[in-house]
């Protein structure tokens, strides 16, 4: 009987696919998406066949068929997008890309997957989808978003997401193929072997096209890739144009040699013991997941002026170096509002992500920790102990690197660029800003949230905030700050008044 069965077995496995028997697996026995990926075509510039043209090189399409069914209307619309494409492209004023685009555009993303969740960050101006995977209903359902709503589950081997709720706002591609509000996409993720999802999209909108259409194209992983970096578009931009300013005692450059350590201070308060009734993942860690609210008791309005937020030092002040003490107060004052880069929508930098007031959803796939930020941001928290970036590398989110101590988070964030605000009211951190971060579960419900600041190039000493993370029952939305700012002018004609008073009295 034992030999009749061995024998089944093997001939089983001698005629399922090679791929089918060394897929990786989760702990659930899902094929493991995780990893970073990235596509090898041209789609991004054109869906279709097509040949160079200024700004677009030459390259295949992905359509199944060859062709997009559009209905006849689309033709002059498509062209008039082609010919404007330099200013009217949403891609080209650093907008969010939506569902398909943003999974064939040329930069990397990174795959985090749970039984609940399968999160994607992308290199791009650090947007995030969150596919939920639980079977659960939206929230919050007839609302629009740049990036839609992702629902997803499995059939068999392959992840099936369907894609609702987007608005008309985005293109498909450069060469202007565009949809309306009623797009639906169902996206297929199958993982053919350990370094390729085979990625297929079925669009689906009969204002636009005459039937459903298909793309499919693979998607290759980046072994050589060790973490997803940043590119902050609309920084990038503004930087190139003159609308940031260089503030050369706070932005990093090469040539800054690193300040001396602080001298031995006081220890901050003792660490709030964690909680006895706190969830647990598989393998006994505190399971931080969850939807937070984080308001940060007015810290994203002056941590100074929020009650209790400081610790350390006992006064509540921060110890400021009299410079940036005198350049906290000048940031306070109204012309210099557009100064601080949140007003931009770009990200918030550490510690600020934690008390912006924005929800973020924490999520604990295998070897991680991940933030998404309702704001559009993420972080990503490897626990592996890896060593940080060179020191060259720098990033608005800085490069965080993790481990537990007992049932306590710890994040060491290094590599910060100085050029974030610490808060509306300016206070001030440098290119030396280093932070350790703990995550205290202290109830089932209830993250204390830690970070000591070390910057000797505007502190005297470092500092110490505490707030709370309370854990609650809803889903992240979706805020389109930079595509929705509507103050960012206003904040500019402050500012060029300022100046052209300044001017006039000289």
């Amino acid at each position: 009987m034992f030999f009749r069965i061995r024998i089944m077995i093997v001939m089983l496995f001698a005629i399922l696919p090679l791929s089918a028997q060394t897929l990786p697996r989760t702990g659930d026995g899902k094929p493991n998406l995780q990893g970073i990926w990235q596509v090898r075509n041209r789609a991004s510039y054109d869906l279709q066949d097509h040949a160079a043209k200024m700004g677009m090189p030459a390259g295949k399409g992905i359509v199944e068929g060859g062709a997009i069914p559009y209905q006849p209307w689309v033709a002059a619309k498509k062209l008039e997008n082609l010919n404007n494409r330099q200013t009217a492209d949403p891609l080209n004023k650093c907008f969010m890309p939506g569902v398909p685009r943003i999974m064939y555009m040329e930069f990397p993303f990174q795959i985090f997957q749970t039984p609940e969740h399968v999160a994607i960050t992308f290199e791009w101006q650090q947007v995030h989808r969150l596919i939920y995977v639980n079977g659960k209903k939206p929230l919050h359902s007839g609302l629009e978003f740049w990036m839609g709503d992702s629902r997803g589950h499995w059939e068999g081997d392959t992840l099936v997401v369907e894609v609702k709720e987007q608005n008309d706002q985005t293109w498909l591609d450069m060469a202007g193929d565009f949809h309306s509000g009623d797009m639906v996409v169902v996206e297929r993720y199958t993982l053919r072997d350990p370094d390729t999802i085979q990625y297929e999209a079925t669009i689906t909108d009969p204002k636009t096209f005459t039937r459903p259409w298909k793309i499919s194209m693979p998607l290759i992983r980046q072994k050589e890739m060790p973490r997803l970096l940043e590119y902050q578009c609309q920084a990038e931009v503004e930087e190139a144009n003159g609308a940031f300013e260089r503030e050369s005692r706070t932005w990093y450059s090469p040539d800054k040699l690193a300040p001396p350590p602080f001298a031995a201070v006081s220890a901050p308060p003792p660490l709030p013991p964690a909680g006895s009734n706190i969830r647990r993942t598989a393998d006994g860690k505190p399971d931080l997941a969850g939807f937070y609210d984080q308001q940060g008791n007015g810290a994203n309005y002056g941590l100074e002026r929020a009650r209790g937020v400081i610790i350390d030092p006992a006064d509540g002040k921060l110890p400021y170096q009299d410079w940036a003490r005198a350049e906290h107060d000048d940031r306070i004052l109204p012309q210099r509002g557009y100064d601080d880069p949140t007003a931009h929508c770009i990200v918030a930098g550490v510690p600020r992500s934690h008390y912006v007031p924005s929800p973020i959803q924490i999520i604990e796939p295998p070897g991680y920790v991940v933030v998404l930020s309702e704001r559009m941001s993420w972080r990503q928290i490897p626990l592996d102990g890896r060593a940080h970036l060179p020191d060259n590398v720098r990033l608005w989110q800085g490069d965080s690197v993790g481990h537990w101590e007992g049932d306590i988070l710890v994040v060491d964030t290094a590599n910060l660029n100085g050029k974030t605000w610490l808060n509306e009211a300016g206070d001030v951190v440098s290119y030396a800003e280093h932070v350790v971060e703990q995550f205290i579960p202290v109830a089932a419900d209830k993250i204390m949230y830690r970070a000591t600041v070390y910057d000797p190039v505007v502190y005297t000493r470092p500092w110490t905030i505490q707030i709370p993370l309370n854990r609650k029952t809803d889903e992240l939305l979706e805020v389109a700050c930079h595509e929705d700012n509507g103050d960012l002018e206003h904040l500019k004609a402050v500012k060029d008044a300022f100046r052209a008073q300044q001017k006039k009295e000289k």
